[in-house]
């Protein structure tokens, strides 16, 4: 066990959601607040609707580092050259926190999380020499999981050729099949199109991972959509450098998107309704849990 506390320090990318948002952070200090030091808040330059996150930064005081990035890349593709540029660079989700942290470690995590326990703690338990843990793979999208030959665990004894790849899509075609030709590389096809160390929240060893990654390495940024999803791109990068990952299963300590109970939070930003729904049951659980009225 890591015995150092405040060894941590935590990326949040805040789009949307502010009571959720509160919710997240503080169900997370609650319960792993001993192994945190910063919280890297980063509130997208655009926003869903007109919000204030204002009472979240004064609720958490000197613990908050706030940034609002120049640019707002949203779901778009990011250009390689103008990463050159910090202000462009450090607009991709999660780089700013990525090149500001001092810490051993980084918590990367969604803005629409519900957590039961010391879920940190049991990342540093767990670690060990990898670059990354946390739960590995979209699973639920990849016809490699359907046809019950790989998963998060041994995702790195399968390693398919790339026609093996296609063959199995068009076998099991998953949501995103029908674009895997445009993502993946004849001459590198692994790790297959949904793997990655899943964003929603994910702890990163920095001192593997920094000098690996844009600005000082090869890797893509973590926070890129240039490659199917969030991290795809990353994630390959470094398991062909030879990084190492521990997948673990986080939902006894916490629950992403744990108000519809729905794996993506991203629906709620296109439907006023649910979003409406979600940010209202957010707030009764700050005033019911926290005592908490923004």
């Amino acid at each position: 066990m890591i015995s150092q506390k405040a060894s941590v320090d935590v990326a949040v990318v805040a789009y949307g959601k502010p009571y959720q948002t509160a919710v997240s952070l503080l169900t997370l200090l609650k319960h792993s607040g001993e192994w945190i030091d910063k919280i890297y808040f980063v509130e997208e330059k655009k926003q869903p609707e007109s919000v204030d996150f204002k009472f979240i930064t004064e609720k958490l005081g000197d613990r908050v580092i706030y940034y609002k990035p120049y640019f707002w890349f949203w779901v778009s593709r990011v250009s390689k050259t103008l990463q050159m540029f910090r202000p462009y660079r450090q607009s991709i989700r999660y780089q700013y926190a990525w090149e500001k942290t001092d810490k051993d470690y980084l918590l990367i995590m969604h803005n629409d999380m519900y957590f039961t326990g010391d879920l940190v703690g049991e990342y540093l338990k767990g670690i060990g020499d990898h670059t990354g843990i946390g739960k590995i793979g979209q699973c639920w999208n990849c016809p490699a999981f359907s046809a019950n030959v790989c998963d998060g665990d041994s995702y790195t004894q399968f390693r398919p050729q790339y026609d093996d790849v296609l063959e199995l899509s068009a076998k099991y075609p998953g949501a995103r099949s029908d674009i895997y030709k445009e993502f993946i590389d004849p001459a590198r096809p692994w790790p297959l199109p949904e793997c990655r160390l899943n964003e929603y929240v994910a702890l990163i060893n920095m001192s593997k991972a920094r000098n690996a990654t844009v600005p000082l390495g090869k890797a893509a940024p973590f926070g890129v959509l240039n490659v199917i999803d969030i991290g795809v791109e990353w994630f390959a990068d470094l398991n062909n450098a030879g990084h190492t990952f521990a997948n673990f299963d986080y939902d006894p300590f916490a629950i992403h998107s744990w108000v519809s109970l729905k794996n993506a939070g991203h629906a709620a930003l296109f439907d006023k309704d649910l979003y409406r729904h979600e940010e209202a049951v957010a707030l009764q659980c700050l005033k019911d849990e926290f005592g908490f009225v923004p």
